[in-house]
């Protein structure tokens, strides 16, 4: 369901709405950049705590950064869903102080089922991970 269907002026309007109540991701940082229909951009900034034992980013911290943009870009679109697999390809590790910013695009939706990428990357540009999740959408109530 657009936006506007829902009294939000705009599809990012939609989104911050969305965000106030995911208390996960606040409580990790994480912050919407800009939505619009199918696209999401959202940021985090990586914390010592975030850190694993060789002094980089522990990469569930990536996936889970990859996992929210996912639901986030199926609520753009007025189809919420839940992640039923999802994979992750880690190619650069992240490193303390950095800023994570993860873009995803919904690819395709068929029935009740979508597939959606997220491209993360630091604030230089160094490509850090690409995440593939195959979602279902959620039954309305």
């Amino acid at each position: 369901m657009p936006a506007t269907e829902e009294g939000f002026a705009s599809v990012e309007d939609l989104i911050r709405h969305r965000y106030s109540f995911d208390k996960a991701s606040q409580h990790l940082g994480i912050e919407v950049v800009s939505a619009e229909a199918g696209r999401v951009t959202m940021a985090m900034d990586v914390q010592d705590s975030m850190l694993n034992g060789h002094g980089i980013l522990h990469g569930g911290y990536l996936f889970t950064l990859g996992d929210t943009v996912f639901a986030f870009v199926c609520e753009s679109l007025g189809h919420p869903s839940v992640s039923r697999q999802a994979e992750i390809t880690y190619i650069a590790p992240g490193g303390a102080g950095s800023r994570l910013i993860a873009s995803g695009v919904e690819r395709t939706r068929y029935g009740r089922n979508n597939i959606v990428d997220v491209t993360i990357e630091d604030q230089d540009g160094q490509h850090l991970a690409e995440v593939r999740v195959f979602g279902v959408l959620v039954p309305k109530k």
